[in-house]
């Protein structure tokens, strides 16, 4: 006999995994087992202690299939969401306008639920997408958003805890990187050489070529929010444009 939230196994009568049963009841002192395909399986004889276990089993099995009907539910929902957001930005006339108005609608799918307390962790991709566009966006707004609840893992928790850890280690570079320029000194390469050729190619875009290797080209944009086509904040073409 073997009887936990995956498996039934009484025998001789029955063994099957709980996904194969439809419903399970007591008549008189019978175990009655309805399964998916209508067949109901009698079982006798069983102690108080093993029906307990039977039901408590199954209650189980119960649970961890809402809660995964749950995840699948919302991370459909995200998904949708991020497709809108990318559709939204290949149509703009601008690269960098990826996210912008969009964290309302991202805090807004994912509403803190304490009974999702234990759901599985999202994507890590789906995460750092979050994270992206919450660092382009006004401060105002991204700084709104309710911090995580200790302890918890829904997944409106899951993005809270993302966004503002991800904020925060933005900050942190800020700061390491405004210190580290006080103190270092520019190089006599630098003064001397520019890998970067700079050309304006509309209102606040320009354009970044490599010197040394011509096939390696950026758009950078300096309206706001700044951005560049590398993908990367505060990168090297953005400071090049800014030295210009």
């Amino acid at each position: 006999m073997k009887i936990n939230e995956n498996i039934l196994s009484i025998p001789p009568h029955i063994s099957t995994s709980w996904k194969n049963i439809k419903a399970i009841h007591m008549k008189g002192s019978l175990l009655l087992v309805t399964l998916i395909d209508g067949e109901t399986i009698s079982v006798p004889e069983l102690t108080p202690e093993v029906i307990e276990t039977v039901f408590v089993s199954h209650a189980k099995y119960l649970e961890d299939e809402v809660s995964m009907d749950s995840f699948s539910n919302s991370h459909g929902a995200t998904e949708h969401l991020f497709s809108q957001i990318a559709s939204e930005s290949s149509e703009a006339d601008s690269p960098f306008r990826l996210g912008i108005n969009n964290i309302e609608g991202i805090t807004a799918a994912m509403q803190h639920n304490p009974a999702q307390a234990n759901a599985p962790d999202l994507p890590s991709e789906m995460l750092t997408k979050i994270i992206s566009i919450a660092k382009i966006v006004s401060p105002d707004e991204t700084m709104g958003i309710p911090k995580a609840e200790p302890h918890c893992n829904c997944f409106h928790c899951q993005i809270a805890r993302a966004i503002h850890q991800g904020l925060e280690e933005e900050h942190q570079d800020l700061r390491t990187n405004s210190t580290e320029g006080e103190e270092e000194e520019v190089a006599d390469e630098e003064l001397t050489f520019c890998q970067w050729e700079i050309n304006q190619s509309g209102n606040k875009l320009y354009t970044v070529v490599n010197r040394l290797d011509t096939k390696e080209k950026y758009n950078v944009y300096l309206g706001n929010p700044v951005g560049c086509t590398c993908g990367k904040e505060g990168c090297e073409h953005i400071l090049a444009v800014l030295k210009s």
